[in-house]
């Protein structure tokens, strides 16, 4: 007995000076705070293989340690991370015989997924502000951040008669997340043999209040008419409703609204009407790029205090890109408006309005 304990004492001296100095417990800190307790088993330039009690085997690499004496040079960190390494590295952890040792798993990369994300937030910051902000007129705030669209047409003819007309339009769209604004402006001029034929002009503002993740909006509405050849020459007219966007889509956007309004008409006789509202506003574009738009608007207005009665006005319109340079564009269409009811003491008083235009338009 004596003689085998020396024995003994020599080969444990030579078992615990031979293992790797990595089976003593360690707790490893990883750079995003998390800390693994285990036996090193192995370690060298690049990694350190960890073998955990619940996770097993595991192999950190030194990018991750929290310890900054761990971090390898460039040459070995670039040779890890280059794409031979990596299928290496998959092709390693893949492979399974029967009756063998499961391989150890490997940790994810954190400092480079991090570093990913950082790059994708500076990326994302970079092209906000690459993107060029609509300014408003004159380079000021004044409508800034809103698309603006002016056009002009014009045409006559002479011979037995001499006659002139022009017109000219004006639109202004904004939306966010929270609101959604219109506003619209046309006049339409016509002289017939050096006489004043036709002489009328809108002006309507829309705002749209909408609705977190809806498709529902709340909506106000102004209006003011001018007609030289009416009775009423000056109209206003307020309302408000709610609406529903029923098709948003890249090409095609279709919403409706209903509610209800008052008008105030001055001229040869001055009138305050109660009424409702119903509208819709169609757009289509072709191919989805919105060079070319295709709309169709209608409103009617139902008068409440004179059952019976109403009045409507639509516009349809087709808007072709040009092409020659950014945002020259050449418009076509028509407005109609009609009136159930109408001063037939005024000369020349018809139920109905029925306007063809052409014009040519910028974007600015």
């Amino acid at each position: 007995m004596k003689k085998r304990l020396p024995r003994l004492l020599a080969i444990a001296a030579v078992i615990f000076f031979c293992l790797p100095a990595a089976i003593r417990a360690e707790v490893v800190t990883l750079v995003n705070g998390d800390r693994l307790s285990g036996q090193i088993i192995s370690e060298n330039s690049r990694e350190i293989t960890l073998k955990h009690k619940v996770l097993g085997v595991l192999k950190i690499p030194r990018t991750q340690l929290m310890s900054e004496e761990n971090k390898p040079d460039k040459t070995e960190e670039l040779a890890a991370e280059s794409p031979e390494a990596e299928v290496q590295n998959e092709k390693t952890s893949g492979s399974e015989t029967a009756g063998e040792e499961m391989p150890p798993a490997t940790v994810p990369m954190i400092t480079k997924s991090a570093s990913t994300k950082t790059v994708a937030k500076k990326a994302a910051a970079t092209k906000n502000k690459m993107t060029p902000k609509l300014l408003g007129l004159f380079n000021s705030s004044l409508v800034g951040g809103w698309k603006r669209h002016f056009a002009f047409g014009f045409g006559g003819e002479s011979g037995d008669d001499v006659s002139s007309e022009w017109n000219t339009a004006f639109e202004g769209a904004y939306k966010d997340k929270s609101d959604r604004i219109s506003l619209a402006a046309s006049y339409f001029y016509e002289t017939e043999d050096h006489k004043k034929d036709t002489s009328k002009g809108r002006f309507n503002i829309i705002r749209d209040w909408l609705l977190p993740d809806s498709p529902w909006f709340y909506y106000g509405y102004f209006l003011y008419e001018h007609d030289y050849f009416k009775s009423w020459k000056n109209r206003y007219s307020v309302s408000g409703g709610t609406g529903y966007d029923f098709i948003s889509q890249k090409d095609m956007e279709l919403s409706g609204r209903i509610g209800l309004g008052m008008s105030r008409s001055f001229g040869s006789e001055n009138r305050f009407e109660t009424e409702g509202q119903i509208g819709m506003e169609w757009s289509w574009y072709p191919g989805g790029n919105k060079k070319h738009q295709v709309s169709f608007s209608f409103i009617g207005y139902p008068i409440l205090n004179d059952l019976g009665e109403y009045r409507t006005w639509c516009q349809g319109k087709w808007k072709i890109d040009l092409g020659l340079f950014k945002g020259l564009s050449f418009e076509t269409g028509f407005e109609h408006d009609y009136e159930s009811q109408s001063e037939l003491s005024v000369d020349d008083e018809a139920y109905y309005d029925l306007i063809y235009f052409g014009r040519l338009g910028i974007d600015f």
